[in-house]
Formats: structure tokens, C-alpha cells, sequence
């Protein structure tokens, strides 16, 4: 039934349980945990304490690496 199934699925960037913030862009994005594990994978770096931007990664909105900063719930 789910291959049928006439309900449309929600955009990718709606389901916002965290948002990231590219130092490259500017963008804020709203991402869900699967879209995060994305853009981390496969390669990623995290400093939390030593830079504003703290992890380094896929960003969701220019689809470049770059510094990010990831935020839950805003």
C-alpha cells in the first residue's frame, strides 16, 4: 500500500529538528536528523569549543563543505 499511496511526502527541510548555519552561504537551514547524518557522512570534523562555527560538512543549502554551525530545536 505504501507504493500507492496518494499522500504526498513532506520537503526534506521541513521536518526542522535542527537548523544549520553555513559560514560560506549564510544560510540557515532547517534539517531533520536523517538530513544531518547526510551532509555529515561521509566525511565530517567537529570542534565544538574551539570555533564559532564549529563542524566542518556538507551544507544543505549550497551543497558545499564548509564551517557549519548546527543548532537543535531553533
Amino acid at each position: 500500500m505504501a507504493l500507492f499511496s496518494s499522500k504526498e511526502r513532506e520537503p526534506a527541510g521541513d521536518d526542522g529538528g535542527f537548523t544549520v548555519e553555513c559560514s560560506s552561504c549564510l544560510a540557515e537551514t532547517k534539517v531533520g536528523a536523517a538530513a544531518l547524518a547526510r551532509a555529515a557522512l561521509p566525511l565530517s570534523v567537529h570542534l565544538p569549543f574551539v570555533r564559532r562555527f564549529h563542524s566542518f560538512m556538507r551544507c544543505p543549502a549550497c551543497r558545499r563543505r564548509a564551517w557549519v554551525r548546527v543548532r537543535i530545536g531553533s
